[in-house]
């Protein structure tokens, strides 16, 4: 094992996201109940200034809407069907408060996405048991400047170099990485910069095992049961129990 030896954090892509509609709580809640540690999210800025957490910068994928959701204000959005409806954050926080460990994406970064992110982290006391990550890494730097008790994570669909690990080693916790580029290299460039590795998106069980092989710190998964059962019988964990 090249990374940490902590048994890998399982980490639901918004929610149980192979078997309930995307960012619904049948989704988060199935996730918990298949044993995910952590609820990933994505959010966004609606026109009147609050995060809802949608993927999309549309409703159409999810809610055959075509209007994007930084045109459209919470009061227009509760208007839509409560089956396909995007909740809001601090609705998502409430509900499930400390059951479960966040990983907040901000799909599009800006001052005010930032900041409302954090204080709605904050304001519950959730710093500790939360990671925002983006692959906007100076939207990252600044939040971590202005908030530097919480943990910050740049995504990438490609290995990082060590000049990029280093350039985000100074406030950064963590990488995410695309799953299929991780590898013993990059594992072991990461570890010399003090960064943690998260892989996404893993399902595949063979994926998943080769990940929990090389010491990732977390796996970003649609299917938790799936993840779970591979990191629960993982070698590593069975001799520490």
């Amino acid at each position: 094992m090249i990374g940490t030896d902590a048994p890998a954090e399982v980490i639901a892509h918004r929610g149980a996201s192979a078997y309930a509609r995307e960012h619904s709580f049948a989704a988060y809640d199935l996730a918990l109940a298949q044993g995910a540690d952590t609820l990933e999210l994505d959010v966004r800025l609606t026109m009147d200034g609050r995060l809802v957490v949608l993927h999309d910068s549309r409703l159409l994928r999810t809610a055959r809407d075509p209007r994007a959701i930084a045109r459209l204000c919470v009061a227009e959005l509760a208007l839509l069907d409560a089956a396909v409806r995007p909740p809001t954050l601090d609705a998502v926080l409430d509900r499930y408060g400390t059951a479960t460990r966040w990983l907040v994406e901000l799909k599009d970064p800006s001052p005010a996405s930032e900041h409302g992110v954090a204080a709605a982290l904050m304001a519950r006391g959730f710093e500790s048991a939360a990671t925002v990550q983006s692959f906007n890494a100076v939207a990252l730097r600044r939040l971590r400047q202005s908030m530097p008790t919480l943990a910050v994570a740049p995504l990438y669909r490609r290995a990082p170099s060590t000049r990029r690990l280093r350039a985000v080693a100074p406030f950064a916790a963590a990488v995410g990485v695309r799953h299929c580029a991780v590898d013993m290299t990059l594992m072991l460039r990461a570890r010399a910069c003090g960064l943690a590795v998260r892989a996404w998106t893993a399902n595949a069980p063979r994926d998943i095992e080769r990940l929990v092989g090389l010491g990732v710190a977390g796996i970003i998964t649609d299917v938790p049961d799936v993840a779970r059962g591979v990191v629960d019988a993982s070698p590593a964990l069975a001799a520490a129990a």
